[in-house]
């Protein structure tokens, strides 16, 4: 039996138009200038990478921690109000508890964000989650996806990972997974264990177990 690890943002919830937003909103404060080319520059994240990358485009005017505290905050309040799931993530995440496949969320947001995105999600629907407070190294790190593998008692070499970001697919393919990409504003470069996708619509219960058979022994149809 093996377990398919979700990576949150642009994965399962549609947030990058709401990061988007919430980054333009949080440069204007400062007068700064923030577009979709910044957006990509931090896709995946992790926090740290884009409080730099915002205090390097700002002049460093702000101590740091700024961006991460302020972006938190904005997000807090977008994914309350604004968060819409991406298509077919409910239906392939509940089509595979139903054949006994295990899942879990595996995001590099923090908690906070973490939780609110949760109750989109009916109650129970992931038999784990790990967010950027549960690990030591956040992606492109593989102790998120490995934490995650742990969690569900899992081999993570029977786990199938789902990424959107170059950051996240790194992670996904060190720590010894077998990774679906979706490339969102991005390309990713081949790798024996990796499955490019043009997004979750093209991928079903039926065509993961005839993608990874070995995987996927025991499953009930």
């Amino acid at each position: 039996m093996s377990a398919l690890l979700f990576d949150m943002d642009g994965t399962v919830i549609d947030s990058e138009p709401l990061w988007l937003e919430a980054e333009i909103e949080v440069m204007a404060e400062l007068g700064c200038h923030w577009d979709a080319q910044d957006q990509q520059n931090c896709l995946g994240g992790p926090m740290d990478r884009t409080e730099k990358y915002m205090q390097e485009r700002s002049g460093n005017i702000k101590p740091y921690g700024y961006f991460r505290d302020n972006l938190n905050l904005v997000m807090q309040k977008k994914l309350l109000h604004d968060l819409k799931l991406v298509p077919n993530a409910l239906e392939l995440i509940s089509s595979a508890k139903k054949i006994g496949i295990k899942t879990a969320l595996v995001t590099a947001s923090g908690s906070v964000l973490m939780n609110i995105a949760l109750k989109k999600f009916p109650d129970g629907i992931f038999d784990a989650t790990v967010s950027r407070d549960d690990v030591i190294n956040s992606k492109p790190n593989p102790e998120p996806y490995l934490r995650a593998a742990d969690l569900l008692e899992m081999n993570i070499s029977n786990c199938v990972v789902f990424e959107d970001s170059e950051t996240g697919v790194t992670s996904g393919l060190a720590s010894g997974a077998q990774v679906i990409g979706i490339p969102h504003l991005i390309n990713l470069a081949p790798h024996e264990n990796l499955r490019i996708v043009d997004s979750l619509s093209d991928v079903s219960i039926d065509k993961l177990l005839n993608w990874y058979p070995t995987l996927f022994v025991g499953a009930r149809r």
